[in-house]
């Protein structure tokens, strides 16, 4: 193993066993509006990704943009950037894509420009904008009964804050035991890994599958290694079926 594979082996390392739980306590106290408190939990996480980052090969472009979602906290904790639904979920969305881009790079040793480019134009653009990625307004899900199952499809096109995933809880809340559950993310473009962490808590008692993730839910999903509690599928017709053949590794 050379020096550089090393540094990334303990890099990723101290990510699940440090960095991964506090970035999370961070979101969490974002979420819950304790702007103040969420930015100083997530400012030591972030500034040694970006440091480390900078200077591990092959993932440079991650420091880079951790040092763009770095500029948009600090001037949301300074109160040059609203401090409204939006921007919170904006602020939720990108620090979560800080993970989602270093996997990308350590898996593929590439990634998504347009990934990037289009949370970036958002962070430098926030001041100006009055409508964001929170969709406020919107029923965040659809519920349909379909043979025996509950269908729960996101009607939202990102999905980042506690006002949109409490009824996500309460819908599954109110499920009996052992009932089976399907998630239609088919119209949804982004979610934050606290959506995922709902679903979870409830797998010991439902059987959750998902469906119709795009490349950036399913990063998501697997970066934070969800899919040890939710089961992914092709097709809702795989799903109702029970055909576990149809259920994606």
């Amino acid at each position: 193993m050379s020096d550089d594979d090393s540094l990334v082996e303990e890099f990723f390392s101290e990510v699940n066993d440090k960095y991964y739980p506090q970035v999370l306590e961070g979101i969490n106290l974002l979420d819950e509006e304790q702007i103040e408190e969420g930015i100083e939990v997530l400012s030591r996480p972030l500034h040694t990704i970006k440091g480390v980052t900078g200077f591990m090969t092959g993932f440079e472009p991650a420091s880079g943009f951790t040092h763009k979602v770095e500029s948009f906290l600090k001037k949301m904790e300074s109160g040059e950037v609203k401090r409204e639904l939006p921007q919170i979920a904006l602020a939720i969305e990108s620090v979560n894509s800080i993970f989602i881009l270093i996997e990308q790079l350590r898996n593929t040793g590439t990634y998504d420009p347009e990934f990037t480019a289009s949370i970036e134009s958002r962070l430098l653009g926030e001041d100006k904008l009055v409508a964001g990625p929170a969709d406020s307004g919107l029923n965040p899900i659809e519920i349909e009964s379909v043979d025996g199952a509950e269908i729960i499809s996101l009607a939202v096109n990102r999905l980042y804050l506690a006002s949109q995933r409490n009824p996500v809880k309460d819908v599954l809340q109110n499920i009996g035991t052992g009932r089976r559950v399907l998630f239609d993310f088919s119209n949804t473009l982004s979610v934050g890994s606290s959506l995922f962490e709902v679903m979870a808590s409830f797998s010991q008692d439902l059987e959750i599958g998902i469906i119709g993730m795009n490349s950036l839910c399913s990063a998501n999903f697997h970066t934070w290694g969800f899919s040890r509690y939710l089961t992914e599928y092709d097709s809702r017709e795989n799903f109702l079926s029970n055909n576990l053949s149809g259920a994606n590794a």
